[in-house]
C-alpha cells in the first residue's frame, strides 16, 4: 500500500500521471518556524513532523513540503492579500530558491531527499502584483506564487520545474527499488 500524506492537488497528479496507486491521508503538522531555525533543518522537520506515529507495517509513506527561500529566510504561505502583496514585491526581478523535499518511511526506513530550483522573477509592479493576485489567490503556495500559473511572476527556472510544484521528481524517481513494490 503506497500512502500520500498530502492534500496537494499538484502532488497527486504528478503520482497519477507516473501511473502510480496511491491513496491520501491528509497531514496536520504544527507547520511554525523556529527561531533562527535553517532553511534545510526546517524543510527536514516539516518532511518528518508529517509522516505522523501510526504507521503501518505494509505501507509506504510518502510526506513532502515545499519552500521558498530568499536570502536565507523562508517566505512561507501569505496570511492575507497585504502578506501576499509585500512578498511578491520582494521577490520582483530577484532570484530565490524553492526546495521541495519528500520523505519515503516504512517501519524500518525512513529517507529523506530534497531538489533546490532556482527561480528569477520578473519585474513586477503593484498593478501588477495585484491582478496577480486577484486571479489566482495564491495563499496557499509559498512565495505566494505558483510556477503553472499562465501570465505569472516566474520569469527563468534553473532546475526542475515538478520541484516548485512541490515534488522532487528526480529523486523520487531515483528511489524506485524502495517505492515499485508499493505501488503495484
Amino acid at each position: 500500500m503506497f500512502i500520500l500524506k498530502s492534500n496537494s492537488p499538484r502532488r497527486m497528479q504528478i503520482l497519477e500521471n507516473l501511473g502510480l496507486r496511491f491513496q491520501v491521508e491528509s497531514s496536520n503538522a504544527n507547520e511554525d518556524q523556529f527561531q533562527n531555525e535553517n532553511h534545510l533543518h526546517y524543510l527536514e522537520r516539516m518532511v518528518y513532523s508529517k509522516l505522523g506515529q501510526n504507521i503501518k507495517e505494509d505501507a509506504l509513506y510518502l510526506t513532502a513540503d515545499t519552500i521558498v527561500v530568499y536570502q536565507g529566510e523562508i517566505l512561507h504561505k501569505p496570511t492575507d492579500e497585504a502578506d501576499a502583496k509585500r512578498i511578491l514585491s520582494l521577490l520582483s526581478a530577484k532570484t530565490h530558491s524553492v526546495f521541495s523535499g519528500i520523505c519515503l518511511a516504512t517501519m524500518e526506513t525512513k529517507e529523506f531527499f530534497y531538489e533546490e530550483t532556482r527561480i528569477q522573477f520578473k519585474t513586477w509592479g503593484s498593478s501588477e502584483i495585484e491582478m496577480y493576485i486577484k486571479k489566482y489567490q495564491p495563499y496557499d503556495k509559498a512565495g505566494s506564487y505558483g510556477i503553472q500559473d499562465e501570465a505569472g511572476p516566474v520569469l527563468e527556472r534553473v532546475g526542475s520545474y515538478s520541484n516548485v510544484l512541490g515534488f522532487p521528481l528526480r529523486s523520487f524517481l531515483q528511489q524506485i527499488e524502495l517505492w515499485k513494490q508499493f505501488t503495484n
